[in-house]
């Protein structure tokens, strides 16, 4: 809401709408003592019982890590034995192949299938809950016809070009409309009959629309098209909404496998959210904002969808979580050691180099060279290899029918045969010949490499594949350890983690690329590691990292939150800048809308820190009596810390409103313990004004861990609380 703007309507045309003031030395009125005492929440002890939950949202896999402490003798003592960590598993429609000790069983993909049907969000029970809520634009709102949509050069969904990641003739689940995710997702693509019905739009990689970075460009251009599909029907009103529709699947099933394993609301609920060390703040802000709506409609408790928050929630970076999985599961690491860590997962490789400290429990003692990357993971491997189909095809169009189309058989391919079983078993160095794919209805062809209902493709253009993708792997590799030489640091291990580190020629490729590094560049050969847990080393990583919050980095706040205020026109000299308008009760003038950064972005924040004490004021009618609602809203912004200057200024571009406290003081007229205020008089003796109510109260804004506490307090009693969080506004992994 563009508050601003409501402003003007508020003096112009509705004066009866209170107006929020805040009190000058002028009025002789100062805020009321607060005691410590007073803002101690009387909360629930603390259960005995937790329950820590890594979620770990990837590009094209993710994972749900978990452990439950008892409170047994030795818990509280920091050290956590990974070997109590458990995965979600049983995921709806698995199609791994492995048996019940295959790790891919504790993934599942991150990948959704929408049916152009607004009505299917209540059949699936998908219905946002909150302030964000999309539900006001898909109930009762006709459905444009094609080509009535516009783009809008302001929203961030309209810029992307390009074409979708899938193309449209390969978006239906069955012969029925139906959303799907996860493998739900992969087992309708695999259906080669499924895909002749444009009235479903498959999405994946959509983690990526986060990242605003050069390297996912090509990806949210790709990404575009369906979304602007999706908009146009209303089924969608921004990446957050298919974000928490994922998360809000995910997180039932976990929730559901939980209840079974016997944990339920007796046991105190820590949330760990997992994020790439290169996002934004307002990236993880989006990030928990989707994650706030998918645990509440999860069924989760201690989640408050209008402020954006989540009890206990703890951010952790991706290579921080997976360091600390290492660190804990492996013995070959050593304090002192300065190791590479290459996380190759579906869709982006991330490479950081840190540094070890020489206590115990380790740690990482700080990150040695920038971080490195790129879109090298496992899933463009199985892009390349169905560019390379449709080029073999191209030219089969016999094979189409009404319910038959060469995508669909083409897709039917990647997921049942080379996704799940050629790709992760496959040897760059041992395989040889050709394999075969059937496709009903191939006619033979003995010169394109066609049998009667079956292809041969060549080993070597497999093996081709994988060596594009994993060079790149290669290169990253090679200049982490080439910018840590220049800092004449020595590299002791690589280790590889992440999905993709279960392919053998992945590992075999790596580790001879790394004899050729250290052969070139003239240094010690370091030790290559693959542990084992790899594809959850994030999630389970994050437990670990959650259990023992000690020695993470300082607390410096990399966000303002502040409040929205009317002060008095002149009483700080920003307010030249913008606009004066007066108040219809008092008549004097004021500042409407400014912005007071109340814990500033740089600033150093304690576990526990409280402001000054401030006044707020609200002005009312008399005529017509009405209840005395007084709203207090509270802004972030990565960039700005000034205070005072209005919310149109330049300087609070990009401020966003992130919560807000409302209390009703009806009480305070009902009881007589407020009387109306007579109309004033300008300098030059004219009334001004009207008579009004005036209510004034203390607000206090408190910082607990990652909570954000607002306080409004009337004659020594906090008459209404909000909590934010705001771990959002820390770096990853702050205590």
């Amino acid at each position: 809401m563009d508050r601003s703007r409501e402003s003007t309507v508020t003096l112009a045309e509705n004066d009866d709408i209170p107006i929020h003031r805040r009190p000058s030395i002028m009025d002789n009125v100062v805020p009321e003592h607060v005691p410590d005492h007073l803002l101690d929440d009387a909360e629930v002890p603390d259960s005995s019982k937790r329950l820590i939950m890594a979620v770990d949202f990837g590009t094209t896999y993710s994972a749900v890590a978990y452990v439950a402490l008892e409170g047994e003798p030795g818990e509280s003592a920091g050290c956590l034995d990974p070997t109590r960590i458990r995965t979600i598993q049983s995921y709806p429609d698995d199609t791994t192949f492995g048996g019940l000790d295959d790790e891919m069983r504790s993934e599942v993909p991150t990948e959704l299938i929408y049916p152009l049907d607004r009505g299917f969000r209540k059949k699936e029970d998908l219905v946002a809950r909150g302030k964000d809520s999309t539900e006001d634009q898909r109930e009762d709102v006709p459905e444009p016809a094609i080509g009535e949509f516009e783009a809008d050069p302001d929203d961030p969904l309209t810029i992307f070009g390009g074409q979708d990641a899938y193309d449209s003739d390969q978006m239906s689940v069955d012969e029925a409309v139906s959303f799907r995710w996860g493998y739900g997702a992969h087992e309708a693509w695999g259906r080669s009959a499924t895909h002749a019905n444009p009235e479903n739009k498959p999405l994946a990689r959509f983690k990526l629309l986060l990242d605003n970075s050069e390297r996912t460009e090509t990806i949210r251009n790709e990404l575009g098209v369906t979304f602007q599909e999706l908009k146009r029907r209303r089924i969608i009103k921004d990446p957050r909404d298919v974000i928490a529709d994922f998360l809000t699947c995910l997180l039932r099933h976990a929730k559901a496998e939980l209840e079974d394993a016997g944990f339920d609301d007796s046991y105190k609920l820590e949330t760990i959210l997992c994020v790439p060390a290169i996002w934004s703040q307002k990236a993880c802000r989006d990030m928990q904002t989707a994650m706030a709506i998918a645990m509440g409609q999860a069924g989760f408790s201690g989640v408050d969808v209008e402020n954006n928050n989540i009890d206990n929630l703890f951010i952790v970076s991706e290579p921080e979580a997976a360091a600390a999985f290492v660190l804990a599961e492996s013995r070959d690491i050593s304090p002192g050691d300065t190791f590479v860590l290459l996380d190759a997962g579906g869709g982006t490789v991330d490479a950081n180099t840190y540094t070890v400290s020489t206590t115990t429990p380790l740690r990482l003692t700080r990150e040695v060279v920038p971080p490195g990357g790129g879109l090298y993971g496992s899933s463009y491997i199985n892009e390349s290899f169905r560019e390379l189909l449709r080029r073999r095809l191209a030219d089969e169009t016999y094979l189409e029918s009404e319910d038959t189309t060469i995508s669909g058989c083409i897709e039917k391919i990647i997921i049942t045969d080379f996704e799940y079983r050629l790709k992760r078993i496959f040897n760059c160095y041992s395989a040889k010949g050709t394999k075969q794919f059937d496709i009903p209805g191939l006619r033979p062809d003995p010169a394109k490499g066609f049998g009667r209902g079956s292809l041969k493709v060549p080993v070597n253009e497999i093996k081709q594949i994988f060596l594009d993708r994993m060079d790149g792997i290669g290169s990253i590799m090679e200049e982490q350890i080439g910018k840590a030489l220049e800092k004449d640091v020595k590299i002791e291990k690589v280790l590889l983690i992440g999905g993709f580190a279960g392919s053998v020629s992945l590992r075999k490729y790596l580790s001879g690329r790394l004899r050729s590094i250290c052969e070139q560049k003239n240094c010690p050969l370091p030790t290559f590691l693959h542990p084992p847990h790899t594809a959850t080393a994030v999630a389970r990583g994050a437990v670990l990292r959650a259990f023992n919050k000690e020695r993470g980095p300082r607390r410096y706040a990399r966000s303002s939150y502040g409040i929205l205020r009317t002060e008095i026109w002149g009483e700080f000299p920003e307010h030249v800048e913008g606009k004066r308008a007066y108040d219809p009760h008092d008549g004097q003038a004021y500042a409407f809308n400014t912005i007071d950064w109340v814990l500033k972005l740089g600033q150093e924040v304690e576990p526990v820190w409280t402001c000054t004490p401030f006044l707020c004021s609200h002005t009312f009618d008399c005529f017509p009596m009405r209840s005395l609602i007084c709203r207090e809203v509270l802004y972030v912004s990565d960039r700005s810390k000034d205070s005072h200057y209005q919310l149109s200024h330049p300087k609070n571009a990009g401020a966003e409103e992130v919560g807000e406290i409302v209390v009703d003081f009806t009480f305070l007229r009902n009881e007589g313990l407020i009387q109306p205020v007579d109309r004033g008089f300008n300098k030059d003796g004219k009334p001004v004004g009207k008579r009004h109510y005036r209510v004034t109260y203390t607000m206090v804004i408190k910082v607990v861990d990652r909570d954000l506490r607002c306080y409004a307090i009337y004659d020594g009693r906090v008459r209404m609380k909000c909590k934010i969080n705001i771990a959002s506004a820390f770096r990853p992994g702050v205590k």
